[in-house]
Protein backbone atom coordinates (compact mmCIF):
# COMPACT_ATOMS: atom_id res chain seq x y z
CA UNK A 1 0.00 0.00 0.00
CA UNK A 2 1.80 3.16 -0.92
CA UNK A 3 -0.57 5.76 0.61
CA UNK A 4 0.99 6.98 3.42
CA UNK A 5 -1.67 7.21 5.99
CA UNK A 6 -3.81 3.89 6.16
CA UNK A 7 -6.85 2.46 9.03
CA UNK A 8 -3.47 0.18 10.05
CA UNK A 9 -1.46 3.29 10.73
CA UNK A 10 -3.94 5.40 12.72
CA UNK A 11 -4.52 2.17 14.78
CA UNK A 12 -0.89 2.41 15.78
CA UNK A 13 -0.91 5.96 16.36
CA UNK A 14 -4.06 6.11 17.73
CA UNK A 15 -2.39 3.63 20.48
CA UNK A 16 1.34 5.04 20.72
CA UNK A 17 -0.42 8.31 21.80
CA UNK A 18 -2.54 6.17 24.68
CA UNK A 19 1.40 4.41 25.74
CA UNK A 20 0.68 1.36 24.02
CA UNK A 21 5.04 0.97 23.24
CA UNK A 22 4.75 -2.44 22.85
CA UNK A 23 3.11 -5.12 20.42
CA UNK A 24 3.35 -9.09 19.70
CA UNK A 25 2.73 -10.85 16.82
CA UNK A 26 2.69 -12.84 13.47
CA UNK A 27 2.74 -11.06 10.34
CA UNK A 28 -0.49 -13.17 7.88
CA UNK A 29 -1.69 -12.63 4.21
CA UNK A 30 -4.64 -10.08 5.67
CA UNK A 31 -2.60 -8.21 7.85
CA UNK A 32 0.43 -6.52 6.30
CA UNK A 33 -0.81 -3.57 6.48
CA UNK A 34 0.18 -3.42 10.07
CA UNK A 35 3.77 -4.17 9.85
CA UNK A 36 3.59 -1.51 6.67
CA UNK A 37 2.99 0.69 9.11
CA UNK A 38 5.17 0.07 11.50
CA UNK A 39 7.95 2.88 12.45
CA UNK A 40 10.20 4.26 15.34
CA UNK A 41 6.77 6.89 16.64
CA UNK A 42 4.53 3.62 16.62
CA UNK A 43 4.38 0.46 19.05
CA UNK A 44 7.63 -1.50 18.94
CA UNK A 45 6.33 -5.08 16.97
CA UNK A 46 8.09 -8.19 18.50
CA UNK A 47 7.48 -11.30 16.44
CA UNK A 48 6.36 -14.39 18.35
CA UNK A 49 5.87 -17.99 17.35
CA UNK A 50 2.61 -18.64 18.25
CA UNK A 51 -0.14 -16.32 18.56
CA UNK A 52 -1.43 -17.24 21.76
CA UNK A 53 2.48 -15.87 23.07
CA UNK A 54 1.47 -12.79 22.21
CA UNK A 55 -1.78 -12.93 24.41
CA UNK A 56 0.52 -14.25 27.08
CA UNK A 57 3.28 -11.45 27.26
CA UNK A 58 0.78 -8.47 26.83
CA UNK A 59 -0.52 -10.03 29.86
CA UNK A 60 2.93 -10.49 31.45
CA UNK A 61 3.95 -7.20 30.28
CA UNK A 62 0.91 -5.42 32.74
CA UNK A 63 1.36 -7.11 35.65
CA UNK A 64 5.01 -6.55 35.68
CA UNK A 65 5.12 -2.88 34.71
CA UNK A 66 1.62 -1.31 34.78
CA UNK A 67 1.78 -0.69 31.16
CA UNK A 68 -0.53 -2.64 28.70
CA UNK A 69 0.06 -4.04 25.29
CA UNK A 70 -0.88 -4.85 22.19
CA UNK A 71 -1.62 -8.53 19.94
CA UNK A 72 -1.35 -7.93 16.47
CA UNK A 73 -2.95 -10.88 14.88
CA UNK A 74 -4.43 -12.37 11.58
CA UNK A 75 -7.98 -13.78 10.69
CA UNK A 76 -9.32 -17.01 11.44
CA UNK A 77 -7.02 -19.03 12.85
CA UNK A 78 -4.85 -16.74 14.31
CA UNK A 79 -7.09 -14.50 16.37
CA UNK A 80 -8.20 -18.28 17.59
CA UNK A 81 -4.88 -18.96 18.52
CA UNK A 82 -4.70 -16.28 21.01
CA UNK A 83 -8.28 -17.33 22.80
CA UNK A 84 -6.53 -18.81 26.27
CA UNK A 85 -4.20 -16.15 26.92
CA UNK A 86 -7.72 -13.75 26.00
CA UNK A 87 -9.04 -15.94 29.02
CA UNK A 88 -6.09 -15.91 31.45
CA UNK A 89 -5.90 -11.77 30.96
CA UNK A 90 -9.52 -10.79 31.45
CA UNK A 91 -9.63 -13.23 34.31
CA UNK A 92 -6.86 -11.31 35.52
CA UNK A 93 -7.57 -8.00 34.61
CA UNK A 94 -4.64 -7.29 32.92
CA UNK A 95 -5.76 -5.11 29.79
CA UNK A 96 -4.59 -5.51 26.49
CA UNK A 97 -5.60 -4.72 23.16
CA UNK A 98 -6.23 -7.40 20.88
CA UNK A 99 -5.93 -5.92 16.89
CA UNK A 100 -6.74 -8.82 14.17
CA UNK A 101 -7.52 -8.80 10.50
CA UNK A 102 -10.73 -10.13 9.35
CA UNK A 103 -11.25 -11.38 5.72
CA UNK A 104 -11.51 -8.46 3.30
CA UNK A 105 -15.61 -6.67 2.42
CA UNK A 106 -14.92 -7.10 -1.29
CA UNK A 107 -15.58 -10.98 -0.98
CA UNK A 108 -17.96 -11.18 1.66
CA UNK A 109 -21.59 -11.30 1.28
CA UNK A 110 -23.90 -10.57 4.01
CA UNK A 111 -25.30 -13.72 6.17
CA UNK A 112 -23.50 -16.79 4.38
CA UNK A 113 -19.89 -18.70 4.66
CA UNK A 114 -18.49 -18.70 1.00
CA UNK A 115 -15.60 -20.75 1.79
CA UNK A 116 -12.70 -17.67 1.99
CA UNK A 117 -9.44 -18.29 3.48
CA UNK A 118 -9.57 -17.86 7.58
CA UNK A 119 -13.50 -16.61 6.98
CA UNK A 120 -15.81 -17.01 9.75
CA UNK A 121 -19.24 -15.56 10.51
CA UNK A 122 -18.76 -13.69 13.25
CA UNK A 123 -15.02 -13.59 14.36
CA UNK A 124 -15.67 -11.25 17.73
CA UNK A 125 -17.94 -13.54 18.81
CA UNK A 126 -14.93 -15.95 20.07
CA UNK A 127 -13.57 -12.90 22.71
CA UNK A 128 -17.48 -11.52 23.70
CA UNK A 129 -18.09 -15.16 24.98
CA UNK A 130 -15.73 -14.14 27.80
CA UNK A 131 -17.96 -11.00 28.47
CA UNK A 132 -15.20 -9.18 27.13
CA UNK A 133 -15.52 -5.88 24.68
CA UNK A 134 -15.27 -6.85 21.45
CA UNK A 135 -16.18 -5.26 17.97
CA UNK A 136 -16.05 -6.19 14.31
CA UNK A 137 -15.67 -3.45 11.74
CA UNK A 138 -16.69 -2.65 8.05
CA UNK A 139 -16.04 0.49 7.03
CA UNK A 140 -12.60 2.52 7.62
CA UNK A 141 -14.74 5.19 9.91
CA UNK A 142 -16.33 2.08 12.00
CA UNK A 143 -12.66 0.14 12.71
CA UNK A 144 -10.80 3.34 13.94
CA UNK A 145 -13.96 4.25 16.13
CA UNK A 146 -13.73 0.63 17.32
CA UNK A 147 -10.04 1.22 18.11
CA UNK A 148 -10.36 4.17 19.81
CA UNK A 149 -13.36 3.04 22.07
CA UNK A 150 -11.05 -0.28 22.13
CA UNK A 151 -7.68 1.56 23.84
CA UNK A 152 -10.19 3.92 25.73
CA UNK A 153 -11.95 0.85 27.80
CA UNK A 154 -7.99 -0.34 28.99
CA UNK A 155 -7.59 2.60 30.13
CA UNK A 156 -10.36 2.77 32.62
CA UNK A 157 -11.01 1.03 35.44
CA UNK A 158 -11.58 -2.56 35.89
CA UNK A 159 -9.53 -2.46 32.91
CA UNK A 160 -9.71 -6.01 31.03
CA UNK A 161 -8.53 -7.16 27.23
CA UNK A 162 -10.40 -5.69 24.70
CA UNK A 163 -10.94 -7.23 20.84
CA UNK A 164 -11.49 -5.23 17.62
CA UNK A 165 -11.07 -7.02 14.21
CA UNK A 166 -10.89 -4.79 11.07
CA UNK A 167 -10.99 -6.15 7.63
CA UNK A 168 -7.74 -6.60 5.45
CA UNK A 169 -8.96 -4.29 2.70
CA UNK A 170 -10.26 -1.94 5.69
CA UNK A 171 -7.01 -1.90 7.30
CA UNK A 172 -5.03 -1.18 4.09
CA UNK A 173 -7.94 1.93 3.15
CA UNK A 174 -6.52 5.77 3.53
CA UNK A 175 -7.26 7.75 6.11
CA UNK A 176 -6.42 11.64 5.91
CA UNK A 177 -8.19 12.46 9.06
CA UNK A 178 -6.16 12.94 12.21
CA UNK A 179 -5.94 10.11 14.76
CA UNK A 180 -8.77 10.42 17.47
CA UNK A 181 -7.96 10.49 20.61
CA UNK A 182 -8.86 7.64 23.42
CA UNK A 183 -10.17 10.09 26.13
CA UNK A 184 -10.74 6.97 29.60
CA UNK A 185 -14.21 7.08 30.70
CA UNK A 186 -15.13 9.14 33.59
CA UNK A 187 -14.84 7.10 36.94
CA UNK A 188 -18.23 5.85 38.58
CA UNK A 189 -19.27 8.17 41.44
CA UNK A 190 -17.99 7.05 44.66
CA UNK A 191 -20.71 5.41 46.68
CA UNK A 192 -21.41 7.28 49.56
CA UNK A 193 -23.90 6.02 51.20
CA UNK A 194 -21.93 2.42 51.26
CA UNK A 195 -18.45 4.42 51.96
CA UNK A 196 -20.85 5.99 55.36
CA UNK A 197 -21.74 1.92 56.32
CA UNK A 198 -18.25 0.90 56.03
CA UNK A 199 -17.06 3.70 57.83
CA UNK A 200 -19.69 2.52 60.96
CA UNK A 201 -18.87 -0.71 60.30
CA UNK A 202 -14.75 -0.32 61.41
CA UNK A 203 -14.97 2.01 63.87
CA UNK A 204 -17.14 -0.66 65.78
CA UNK A 205 -14.35 -3.02 64.78
CA UNK A 206 -10.81 -3.64 67.02
CA UNK A 207 -9.41 -6.67 65.22
CA UNK A 208 -9.28 -5.61 61.12
CA UNK A 209 -8.07 -7.38 58.82
CA UNK A 210 -7.17 -5.80 55.32
CA UNK A 211 -7.15 -8.81 51.79
CA UNK A 212 -5.10 -6.83 49.82
CA UNK A 213 -5.77 -8.12 45.79
CA UNK A 214 -4.31 -6.84 42.65
CA UNK A 215 -6.84 -3.76 42.43
CA UNK A 216 -4.40 -2.11 44.75
CA UNK A 217 -1.60 -2.48 42.18
CA UNK A 218 -3.79 -1.37 39.51
CA UNK A 219 -5.05 1.82 40.96
CA UNK A 220 -1.57 2.68 42.30
CA UNK A 221 -2.70 2.86 46.21
CA UNK A 222 -0.35 0.75 48.14
CA UNK A 223 0.49 3.77 50.60
CA UNK A 224 -3.56 4.63 51.21
CA UNK A 225 -3.50 1.01 52.23
CA UNK A 226 -0.38 1.70 54.44
CA UNK A 227 -2.16 4.33 56.08
CA UNK A 228 -5.35 2.55 56.07
CA UNK A 229 -3.92 0.07 58.06
CA UNK A 230 -1.97 2.32 60.62
CA UNK A 231 -5.29 4.36 61.01
CA UNK A 232 -7.43 1.18 62.11
CA UNK A 233 -4.28 -0.64 63.82
CA UNK A 234 -5.01 -3.79 61.06
CA UNK A 235 -3.42 -6.50 59.89
CA UNK A 236 -2.87 -7.28 56.08
CA UNK A 237 -2.78 -10.14 53.91
CA UNK A 238 -2.42 -10.58 50.12
CA UNK A 239 -4.06 -12.17 47.61
CA UNK A 240 -1.61 -14.10 45.15
CA UNK A 241 -1.53 -11.18 42.70
CA UNK A 242 -1.08 -8.70 45.69
CA UNK A 243 1.99 -10.67 46.71
CA UNK A 244 4.82 -7.34 47.76
CA UNK A 245 2.23 -5.05 48.99
CA UNK A 246 3.37 -3.52 51.74
CA UNK A 247 6.49 -5.86 52.27
CA UNK A 248 8.13 -5.27 55.81
CA UNK A 249 5.70 -3.20 57.35
CA UNK A 250 5.05 -4.45 60.48
CA UNK A 251 0.75 -5.11 59.88
CA UNK A 252 1.95 -7.45 56.64
CA UNK A 253 1.38 -11.78 57.20
CA UNK A 254 3.62 -12.43 54.28
CA UNK A 255 2.58 -16.02 53.65
CA UNK A 256 -0.41 -17.69 51.95
CA UNK A 257 -4.06 -17.70 53.91
CA UNK A 258 -4.03 -21.22 53.23
CA UNK A 259 -1.57 -21.98 55.66
CA UNK A 260 -2.77 -23.10 59.60
CA UNK A 261 -1.45 -20.26 61.05
CA UNK A 262 -2.81 -17.43 59.13
CA UNK A 263 -6.17 -19.19 58.84
CA UNK A 264 -6.22 -18.69 62.96
CA UNK A 265 -5.40 -15.16 62.92
CA UNK A 266 -8.76 -14.87 60.63
CA UNK A 267 -10.66 -16.59 62.97
CA UNK A 268 -9.20 -13.63 65.65
CA UNK A 269 -10.19 -11.02 63.64
CA UNK A 270 -13.73 -9.22 64.26
CA UNK A 271 -13.63 -8.06 60.58
CA UNK A 272 -12.25 -8.60 57.26
CA UNK A 273 -12.11 -5.78 54.40
CA UNK A 274 -11.13 -6.90 50.82
CA UNK A 275 -9.54 -4.11 49.25
CA UNK A 276 -8.96 -4.68 45.01
CA UNK A 277 -9.56 -8.05 44.88
CA UNK A 278 -12.20 -10.45 42.92
CA UNK A 279 -12.15 -12.83 46.65
CA UNK A 280 -12.23 -15.78 44.06
CA UNK A 281 -11.92 -19.57 44.94
CA UNK A 282 -8.63 -20.13 44.21
CA UNK A 283 -7.63 -18.14 47.17
CA UNK A 284 -10.07 -18.82 49.27
CA UNK A 285 -10.64 -22.94 49.40
CA UNK A 286 -13.78 -22.09 46.99
CA UNK A 287 -15.16 -19.78 49.89
CA UNK A 288 -14.15 -22.21 52.65
CA UNK A 289 -11.34 -20.08 54.43
CA UNK A 290 -12.55 -19.41 58.01
CA UNK A 291 -13.54 -15.69 57.73
CA UNK A 292 -14.56 -13.19 60.51
CA UNK A 293 -18.39 -12.88 61.33
CA UNK A 294 -18.17 -9.45 59.53
CA UNK A 295 -17.21 -8.78 56.05
CA UNK A 296 -16.74 -6.25 53.79
CA UNK A 297 -15.91 -5.18 50.02
CA UNK A 298 -14.45 -2.40 48.39
CA UNK A 299 -14.24 -3.39 44.33
CA UNK A 300 -15.10 -2.65 40.72
CA UNK A 301 -14.37 -6.70 40.02
CA UNK A 302 -17.53 -8.11 38.02
CA UNK A 303 -17.60 -11.18 40.02
CA UNK A 304 -16.68 -10.04 43.49
CA UNK A 305 -20.58 -9.76 44.17
CA UNK A 306 -21.52 -12.82 43.85
CA UNK A 307 -18.69 -14.53 46.01
CA UNK A 308 -20.19 -14.32 49.29
CA UNK A 309 -22.61 -12.09 51.48
CA UNK A 310 -21.40 -9.17 52.16
CA UNK A 311 -22.15 -7.14 55.34
CA UNK A 312 -21.17 -4.02 53.04
CA UNK A 313 -19.93 -3.85 49.60
CA UNK A 314 -18.80 -0.63 48.01
CA UNK A 315 -18.49 -0.67 44.47
CA UNK A 316 -16.19 2.10 43.67
CA UNK A 317 -12.31 2.97 41.99
CA UNK A 318 -10.14 2.65 45.50
CA UNK A 319 -8.33 5.70 43.57
CA UNK A 320 -11.71 7.52 45.40
CA UNK A 321 -13.00 5.23 47.90
CA UNK A 322 -10.16 5.47 49.85
CA UNK A 323 -10.00 9.09 50.24
CA UNK A 324 -13.68 9.38 50.92
CA UNK A 325 -13.17 6.53 53.34
CA UNK A 326 -10.46 8.52 55.26
CA UNK A 327 -12.82 11.51 55.24
CA UNK A 328 -15.50 9.54 57.03
CA UNK A 329 -13.57 7.65 59.41
CA UNK A 330 -12.51 11.00 60.99
CA UNK A 331 -16.08 12.13 61.24
CA UNK A 332 -16.57 9.26 63.22
CA UNK A 333 -13.51 8.58 65.56
CA UNK A 334 -10.21 10.01 65.95
CA UNK A 335 -7.82 7.17 66.18
CA UNK A 336 -3.87 7.92 66.45
CA UNK A 337 -1.88 5.68 63.78
CA UNK A 338 -1.35 2.50 66.29
CA UNK A 339 0.60 -0.70 65.98
CA UNK A 340 -0.96 -3.75 64.71
CA UNK A 341 -3.75 -5.65 66.95
CA UNK A 342 -1.81 -8.62 66.27
CA UNK A 343 1.97 -7.81 67.63
CA UNK A 344 3.43 -10.43 65.90
CA UNK A 345 2.27 -10.00 62.58
CA UNK A 346 5.41 -10.23 61.09
CA UNK A 347 6.86 -13.63 62.84
CA UNK A 348 3.97 -15.45 61.26
CA UNK A 349 6.33 -16.08 58.34
CA UNK A 350 8.80 -17.10 60.30
CA UNK A 351 6.72 -19.53 61.95
CA UNK A 352 5.04 -21.08 58.71
CA UNK A 353 8.38 -21.75 57.44
CA UNK A 354 9.86 -23.49 60.67
CA UNK A 355 6.67 -26.10 60.60
CA UNK A 356 7.27 -26.61 56.97
CA UNK A 357 11.11 -27.33 57.16
CA UNK A 358 9.99 -30.07 59.85
CA UNK A 359 8.35 -31.63 57.04
CA UNK A 360 10.30 -33.42 55.00
CA UNK A 361 8.31 -34.00 51.97
CA UNK A 362 8.92 -30.32 51.11
CA UNK A 363 12.52 -29.97 51.80
CA UNK A 364 13.41 -29.92 48.20
CA UNK A 365 10.78 -27.07 47.52
CA UNK A 366 11.99 -24.93 49.98
CA UNK A 367 15.33 -25.33 49.06
CA UNK A 368 14.19 -24.17 45.75
CA UNK A 369 12.57 -21.16 47.22
CA UNK A 370 15.73 -20.56 49.26
CA UNK A 371 17.47 -20.77 45.98
CA UNK A 372 15.72 -18.11 43.83
CA UNK A 373 15.77 -15.87 47.12
CA UNK A 374 19.45 -15.72 47.04
CA UNK A 375 20.18 -15.87 43.92
CA UNK A 376 17.78 -13.72 41.65
CA UNK A 377 17.54 -9.95 42.09
CA UNK A 378 14.10 -7.97 43.98
CA UNK A 379 14.73 -5.65 41.38
CA UNK A 380 14.46 -8.25 38.52
CA UNK A 381 10.92 -10.43 37.55
CA UNK A 382 9.96 -13.45 38.39
CA UNK A 383 7.18 -15.01 35.70
CA UNK A 384 5.86 -18.48 37.11
CA UNK A 385 3.43 -21.55 35.56
CA UNK A 386 1.52 -23.31 36.82
CA UNK A 387 3.32 -26.00 37.99
CA UNK A 388 4.21 -27.41 41.18
CA UNK A 389 7.67 -25.23 41.16
CA UNK A 390 5.57 -21.89 39.92
CA UNK A 391 3.30 -22.44 42.97
CA UNK A 392 6.12 -22.64 45.05
CA UNK A 393 8.16 -19.55 43.93
CA UNK A 394 5.18 -17.16 43.63
CA UNK A 395 3.60 -17.31 46.35
CA UNK A 396 6.87 -18.21 49.13
CA UNK A 397 9.55 -16.93 48.14
CA UNK A 398 10.25 -13.24 49.31
CA UNK A 399 8.72 -10.74 46.97
CA UNK A 400 10.00 -7.19 48.12
CA UNK A 401 7.78 -4.94 46.23
CA UNK A 402 4.77 -5.34 44.09
CA UNK A 403 4.77 -6.35 40.40
CA UNK A 404 7.79 -8.52 40.79
CA UNK A 405 6.10 -12.42 40.48
CA UNK A 406 3.33 -13.10 38.62
CA UNK A 407 1.50 -16.37 38.46
CA UNK A 408 -1.74 -17.56 36.25
CA UNK A 409 -4.00 -18.43 38.74
CA UNK A 410 -6.91 -16.26 36.98
CA UNK A 411 -7.97 -18.91 34.67
CA UNK A 412 -4.73 -21.43 35.01
CA UNK A 413 -3.25 -21.86 32.20
CA UNK A 414 -1.01 -24.22 31.81
CA UNK A 415 1.72 -23.29 29.49
CA UNK A 416 1.53 -19.69 30.36
CA UNK A 417 5.26 -19.14 31.55
CA UNK A 418 7.57 -19.57 28.98
CA UNK A 419 5.64 -17.23 26.98
CA UNK A 420 4.60 -14.65 29.23
CA UNK A 421 8.02 -13.82 30.50
CA UNK A 422 8.83 -12.34 27.26
CA UNK A 423 6.38 -9.57 28.39
CA UNK A 424 8.78 -7.85 30.95
CA UNK A 425 11.62 -9.17 29.31
CA UNK A 426 10.46 -6.88 26.23
CA UNK A 427 11.27 -3.55 28.67
CA UNK A 428 14.50 -4.62 29.59
CA UNK A 429 13.63 -6.20 32.45
CA UNK A 430 15.29 -9.61 33.58
CA UNK A 431 13.50 -11.83 34.07
CA UNK A 432 13.19 -15.56 35.53
CA UNK A 433 10.74 -18.06 34.14
CA UNK A 434 10.11 -20.87 36.55
CA UNK A 435 8.34 -24.03 35.20
CA UNK A 436 7.85 -27.42 35.19
CA UNK A 437 8.54 -29.50 32.41
CA UNK A 438 4.79 -29.85 30.81
CA UNK A 439 4.02 -26.82 30.48
CA UNK A 440 6.86 -25.16 28.47
CA UNK A 441 6.14 -27.71 26.00
CA UNK A 442 3.08 -25.40 24.92
CA UNK A 443 5.26 -22.94 23.71
CA UNK A 444 9.02 -24.51 22.96
CA UNK A 445 9.06 -22.19 19.79
CA UNK A 446 9.32 -18.63 22.23
CA UNK A 447 12.93 -19.67 22.51
CA UNK A 448 13.59 -18.78 19.17
CA UNK A 449 12.04 -15.49 19.94
CA UNK A 450 14.02 -15.34 22.99
CA UNK A 451 17.32 -15.71 21.26
CA UNK A 452 16.32 -13.82 17.85
CA UNK A 453 14.87 -10.67 20.03
CA UNK A 454 18.25 -11.16 22.74
CA UNK A 455 15.52 -11.10 25.64
CA UNK A 456 16.92 -11.05 28.98
CA UNK A 457 15.13 -14.42 29.91
CA UNK A 458 16.32 -17.26 32.65
CA UNK A 459 13.92 -20.17 32.19
CA UNK A 460 14.53 -22.74 35.09
CA UNK A 461 12.80 -26.16 34.39
CA UNK A 462 12.07 -28.30 37.18
CA UNK A 463 11.85 -31.53 35.67
CA UNK A 464 9.64 -34.24 37.02
CA UNK A 465 9.40 -36.24 33.86
CA UNK A 466 5.65 -35.32 33.34
CA UNK A 467 2.52 -33.36 34.74
CA UNK A 468 3.61 -33.31 38.73
CA UNK A 469 0.43 -31.61 39.66
CA UNK A 470 -1.75 -34.22 38.05
CA UNK A 471 0.32 -36.93 38.90
CA UNK A 472 0.01 -35.29 42.82
CA UNK A 473 -3.95 -34.87 41.96
CA UNK A 474 -4.57 -38.75 41.02
CA UNK A 475 -2.40 -40.40 44.16
CA UNK A 476 -4.62 -38.17 46.15
CA UNK A 477 -8.05 -39.25 44.66
CA UNK A 478 -6.93 -42.98 44.83
CA UNK A 479 -7.30 -42.26 40.58
CA UNK A 480 -4.59 -44.90 38.38
CA UNK A 481 -2.00 -42.61 37.01
CA UNK A 482 -2.49 -42.26 33.65
CA UNK A 483 -1.40 -39.36 31.08
CA UNK A 484 0.66 -37.55 33.35
CA UNK A 485 4.16 -39.59 32.36
CA UNK A 486 5.67 -37.45 29.58
CA UNK A 487 9.19 -38.02 27.07
CA UNK A 488 11.03 -34.69 28.11
CA UNK A 489 13.90 -33.24 25.72
CA UNK A 490 17.24 -32.97 26.34
CA UNK A 491 16.65 -29.14 28.16
CA UNK A 492 20.36 -28.20 27.81
CA UNK A 493 20.76 -29.53 23.82
CA UNK A 494 17.54 -27.86 22.91
CA UNK A 495 18.58 -24.51 24.00
CA UNK A 496 21.52 -24.86 22.31
CA UNK A 497 19.74 -25.83 18.87
CA UNK A 498 18.60 -22.13 19.43
CA UNK A 499 21.53 -20.73 20.55
CA UNK A 500 21.18 -20.50 24.06
CA UNK A 501 23.31 -21.80 26.86
CA UNK A 502 21.98 -24.14 28.87
CA UNK A 503 22.99 -25.61 32.04
CA UNK A 504 21.47 -28.80 33.92
CA UNK A 505 22.32 -28.76 38.30
CA UNK A 506 22.21 -31.65 40.11
CA UNK A 507 20.99 -30.34 43.20
CA UNK A 508 19.38 -26.85 44.44
CA UNK A 509 22.80 -25.82 46.30
CA UNK A 510 24.36 -25.60 42.92
CA UNK A 511 21.45 -23.09 41.92
CA UNK A 512 22.46 -19.79 43.48
CA UNK A 513 25.29 -19.56 41.49
CA UNK A 514 24.16 -20.78 38.38
CA UNK A 515 20.46 -17.84 39.54
CA UNK A 516 23.03 -15.12 39.57
CA UNK A 517 25.58 -16.32 36.63
CA UNK A 518 22.71 -16.32 34.10
CA UNK A 519 21.59 -13.09 35.45
CA UNK A 520 24.82 -11.70 34.26
CA UNK A 521 24.10 -13.43 30.89
CA UNK A 522 20.69 -11.80 30.75
CA UNK A 523 22.38 -8.27 31.30
CA UNK A 524 23.80 -9.18 28.24
CA UNK A 525 21.09 -9.54 26.09
CA UNK A 526 21.82 -13.07 26.18
CA UNK A 527 19.23 -15.65 26.97
CA UNK A 528 19.79 -18.53 29.48
CA UNK A 529 18.30 -21.96 29.99
CA UNK A 530 18.71 -23.50 33.75
CA UNK A 531 17.32 -27.37 34.10
CA UNK A 532 16.52 -29.65 37.79
CA UNK A 533 15.30 -32.70 37.64
CA UNK A 534 13.36 -33.34 40.92
CA UNK A 535 9.86 -34.08 41.48
CA UNK A 536 8.54 -31.69 44.17
CA UNK A 537 5.53 -31.87 46.31
CA UNK A 538 2.68 -29.03 46.11
CA UNK A 539 2.02 -26.87 49.09
CA UNK A 540 -0.87 -25.86 50.87
CA UNK A 541 -2.07 -23.49 48.28
CA UNK A 542 -2.77 -26.41 45.62
CA UNK A 543 -6.54 -27.87 46.12
CA UNK A 544 -5.74 -31.64 47.26
CA UNK A 545 -3.89 -30.06 50.28
CA UNK A 546 -6.67 -27.27 51.27
CA UNK A 547 -7.77 -29.49 53.86
CA UNK A 548 -5.21 -31.15 55.52
CA UNK A 549 -4.91 -30.98 59.09
CA UNK A 550 -2.13 -30.13 60.93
Amino acid sequence: MSHEHTVASTALDVLAASGFETGFGIPGVHNLAIWNAESPDRPRIIGVRHEQAAGYACDALYRATGRPGAAFLTSGPGAANILAAFGEAYTAYSPMVVLSSDVGMRLRRPGVTRGILHEMQDQAAMFSAFGAHARNSASPWEAVANVVEAVARTLTAPSQPVYVGIPSDVLEAPWDAAAPEAVPESRRPVDDEGIAALADLLSKSTRVILWLGGGVNAAGMEESVRDLARRLGAVAVTSFAGRGLLAGDPCLIDSPVHEPEVEAVLRQADLLLVLGSDFDAMNTKNWRLPLPQRTAVVALGNQVENTIDWDVRVSSDLRDALPALEDALAERFVRADRDPWLADAQQIRGRVFERMRRDQRVASALALVDAVEAGWSQADAVVCDMAIAGFWVALYARQDRPRRAQYPVGWGTLGYGLPAAMGPASQGIATLCVCGDGGPMFALGELATYAQHSLPITLLVVDDGGYGMLRFDQQVFGHPERGVDLVTPDWVALAGSFGITGLEVDHPGQLVAALRAAREANARGEPRVLVWKQALYPPRTTSPRWFESG
